[in-house]
């Protein structure tokens, strides 16, 4: 379970305790449910990260609901057109975010605003949320951390000149939410909308190999 979670689970079990003692044993039930239910939501099981070069993995575990390009600022005012795929959390996923792929961290930069439905297209630019740019072997990668109506809380495990691993954990999202990731162009899509995905084990995207017309030649030769 997610540290983050304990400052949630903790009291419940109190109050799950003491209830009984003084005859509260609905509160009691009410308790323990929501004891349980906080520490499901918190969970943050191990994942086998798919270690392939050129990958771009899912940040966030829940079901895609749009793949679509646009041209956004990423680092130093330079505008890019890139991929995007959003992503949906309920309340049932987990909600921890992972890195989508090997780089360094470029800029963290967190945006307040509205608390929108996170099915919204207008959630991605209205809604408060934490944008995440990395530098990696492929170009430039990011990732949207979204608060929704339930969410109000946006947290952030990294900061700019990190290096970070494909896979490794690197935010969270309270209590349902949206999560968005932005890749280069050339990457070829291996995701759809509908589909459900999983936080540092679903590929998204692979980019094409480039292979080395150097080495090409003098294998022929």
């Amino acid at each position: 379970m997610a540290r983050e979670g304990w400052r949630f689970v903790i009291p419940a079990l109190c109050l799950t305790l003491v209830s009984p003692l003084l005859g509260w044993w609905g509160a009691a039930a009410f308790f323990l449910v929501l004891m349980l239910a906080c520490g499901a939501f918190f969970r943050d099981p191990h994942r086998p990260v798919p270690i392939r070069p050129g990958l771009i993995l899912s940040p966030a575990d829940g079901k895609v609901i749009s793949v679509d390009e646009v041209e956004i600022e990423t680092v130093g005012g330079k505008r890019e057109r890139l991929r995007r795929v959003g992503i949906f959390l309920s309340i049932f996923d987990a909600h921890i975010q992972r890195a989508p792929a090997f780089g360094t961290i470029l800029s963290v930069r967190h945006t307040p605003g509205k608390f929108l439905n996170a099915l919204n297209d207008k959630a991605s630019e209205e809604n408060e949320n934490n944008l995440i740019w990395m530098e990696t072997s492929m170009g430039t990668v990011g990732v949207r951390q979204i608060a929704g109506i339930i969410a109000r809380r946006v947290v952030c495990k990294c900061r700019p000149r990190q290096h970070v691993l494909a896979g490794e954990r690197i935010g969270l999202i309270r209590f349902g939410s949206r999560t968005e990731a932005y890749f280069p162009l050339q990457a070829r899509v291996l995701t759809r909308v509908g589909r459900k995905v999983q936080a540092g084990l679903s590929i998204l995207a692979e980019m094409p190999v480039v292979k080395n017309p150097e080495a090409t030649r003098e294998s022929s030769e």
